[in-house]
């Protein structure tokens, strides 16, 4: 898990969890929209040594995620997209 930013207790870190250089992560998301917050968290990753190549979301926005993302060199896997939940109504 990756926080916002850093927590002045507890852990005291950023990220929650085991930090392994060079293991490869999939960041999950509820909603991307122009990806900024995903690409901070990418930054913040990378900074510790992973590697992120994917990001899954639930809902794409369209407004410009998966572009931001791939001249990041990672792949944006919406599970839908606005549009198609827009078709339905």
């Amino acid at each position: 898990m990756i926080r916002k930013e850093t927590k002045v207790y507890g852990t005291k870190g950023q990220i929650v969890g085991d930090i392994l250089p060079g293991r490869e992560v999939i960041l999950v998301e509820d909603v991307t929209t122009t990806g900024g917050s995903v690409i901070k968290a990418i930054h913040a990753l990378r900074g510790e040594g992973l590697v992120i190549h994917r990001v899954i979301t639930v809902v794409d926005r369209e407004e410009g995620a998966s572009g931001i993302l791939a001249s990041n060199e990672v792949e944006l896997i919406p599970l839908v997209r606005m549009s198609e939940l827009l078709k339905k109504i």
